[in-house]
């Protein structure tokens, strides 16, 4: 992980590799639909970053790195709220 991530519960997310699209890890693919998204514990980083590697490698995925949400689901951060909903949104 190239970053200092901090919280302690995050989605992660990537673009799907033939469509661009954002995409959401749901414990067991990928999905285009936010609402699928597993919220994963800051103690289980490690197993889902090795999970999201191997998926790129194998040219499913490109650029997957973790959201840091709150305990409730919520996106804390504008960047990615964006990156959700697009540049339009109600905060």
């Amino acid at each position: 992980m190239a970053k200092k991530l901090q919280g302690d519960f995050f989605y992660l997310t990537a673009n799907d590799l033939i469509s661009g699209a954002v995409v959401y890890f749901n414990n067991k693919n990928w999905s285009e639909n936010f609402e699928d998204a597993i919220k994963i514990h800051k103690d289980d980083l490690e197993k889902y970053e090795k999970i999201a590697t191997d998926f790129e490698n194998k040219c499913f995925i490109i650029g997957h790195f973790f959201v840091e949400i709150n305990e409730n689901g919520t996106i804390r951060k504008l960047r990615d709220k964006i990156r959700r909903k697009g540049i339009t949104f109600k905060q």
